[in-house]
């Protein structure tokens, strides 16, 4: 489509972002993060120039949330962004009120230039789109040598309307929209960390390791880490325990979908949906292997183009319902917040991101060390994963609301027991 000369004066929230105003708090705070790290360190009023820079660029996350009779809406946003350096806290609440009004930040420390994001606002494709333009223009300022090469978004172009879309209207089909009941999913239990904090502990490993790894199963990497983490919970919580097994739900992963690489949509917003596997426990002698066949079956049928269609229609199909259409804003946050109480958050035991291969132009390349994700882990899923390679290495990173770090210990030692290298990180906030 076109482009769009200026900002849209308010726009209505995609059919992913409704539910998360409703539902975030302290403990449940819907954010994500999205991190490059430099080879230098950050120069905070260069970094500042640059957002300044950028950021008309993006004028679909340049908005404030706004309240209306049947729906919250974006409304532009013309207060000033202020950088900050990067806290403790891993994906804490974002409070609008105590950031100008924006759903986002940028934050920096040392060499790493980090993004945390409302999910109302965008996935992780569009936040990382917007983070390699902050570096990049970020770069230029520093006064290297580099282009985009098609692969970043610069002012020298205009935002076009296929970036603003609400690419699930575009996309599903009214016919194909099934509804599946959904049993609770098993819970990981452990200590709270005090004060909402949030653990994090990350591996690094050699990419092509990985991929050797995920062939030898006839698997993908995503299926294959699927399998594993499934297995890391079953070996840690579930095995040798009686008083679970007795009245066991299913394991539950939740895997995020990019669907713009099944449908031709450039949105910068909200356009994800979910594959999950799941599998009963209730045994002592489950074996990997049986693991990975259920999750290979799984993923053959979930990433069906007819199956993402469905998902995908069946969560328009609630929205674009004439009872609720015509429901005023007031009940409908309190029938979302209730349902999402009783229901959402027990449907699975927790995420597996895989934002996948960070392209960036060469000429950035020799600039960058790092890149990596997190998505915050709340009060039932208390342990949860993101994963992203770039430069031929592949950083898997844990956050968690418990202090036990049994699954993340027990899936990174499968790695080191195949004689494979990790890179251990972690904020050691079970020390605090």
């Amino acid at each position: 489509m076109g482009s769009v000369r200026g900002q849209k004066p308010w726009f209505p929230l995609d059919n992913a972002a409704k539910i998360f105003p409703e539902v975030s708090n302290r403990k449940e705070t819907n954010t994500f993060r999205v991190q490059i790290e430099l080879k230098e360190e950050v120069d905070p009023e260069t970094l500042q120039i640059a957002v300044d820079h950028i950021l008309d660029r993006f004028p679909m996350f340049k908005v404030r949330l706004k309240s209306g009779f049947f729906w919250r809406y974006f409304d532009h946003n013309n207060s000033p962004f202020q950088i900050e350096p990067l806290p403790n806290q891993v994906c804490g609440q974002l409070n609008p009120k105590e950031n100008n009004g924006y759903l986002f930040k940028v934050y920096y420390r040392h060499q790493i230039i980090a993004i945390e994001m409302f999910h109302s606002l965008s996935d992780g494709a569009g936040a990382f789109m917007f983070l390699k333009s902050v570096v990049y223009q970020y770069l230029v300022e520093k006064g290297n040598k580099i282009t985009p090469d098609n692969r970043i978004l610069t002012n020298d172009s205009l935002p076009t309307r296929d970036e603003y879309e609400d690419s699930y209207r575009t996309y599903y089909n009214h016919k194909n929209r099934k509804h599946i009941p959904e049993k609770k999913a098993f819970g990981i239990k452990g200590t709270p960390i005090p004060d909402n904090y949030v653990g994090l502990i990350s591996g690094t490993l050699a990419t092509d390791k990985m991929l050797e790894l995920a062939r030898r199963y006839n698997m993908t990497v995503t299926e294959y880490l699927a399998a594993l983490m499934m297995w890391s919970i079953y070996v840690t919580k579930i095995q040798f325990r009686e008083h679970l097994k007795a009245n066991q739900k299913p394991v539950k992963i939740l895997i995020p979908v990019n669907l713009r690489r099944h449908f031709p949509s450039q949105s910068l917003r909200n356009f994800t949906n979910f594959l999950k596997t799941n599998m009963m426990m209730a045994r002592e002698n489950i074996t990997f292997s049986e693991i990975v066949d259920t999750v290979k079956s799984q993923f053959d049928e979930g990433m069906k183009k007819s199956e993402l269609i469905r998902k995908m229609s069946e969560n328009v199909a609630f929205e674009t319902n004439i009872i609720l259409r015509s429901t005023p804003f007031f009940l409908k946050k309190f029938l979302l917040k209730i349902g999402y109480q009783m229901l959402g958050l027990s449907l699975n035991t927790m995420s597996l991101t895989n934002v996948g291969k960070v392209d960036l132009p060469e000429s950035m390349r020799p600039y960058i060390d790092n890149v990596s994700a997190a998505v915050y882990s709340g009060k039932f899923n208390t342990v949860n994963c993101a994963i992203v390679s770039f430069g031929g290495k592949f950083k898997i990173t844990f956050t968690r609301s418990i202090i036990e770090t049994t699954i993340e210990r027990e899936f990174f030692r499968h790695f080191t027991e195949l004689g494979m290298a990790v890179e251990i990180e972690s904020n050691y906030v079970e020390e605090y």
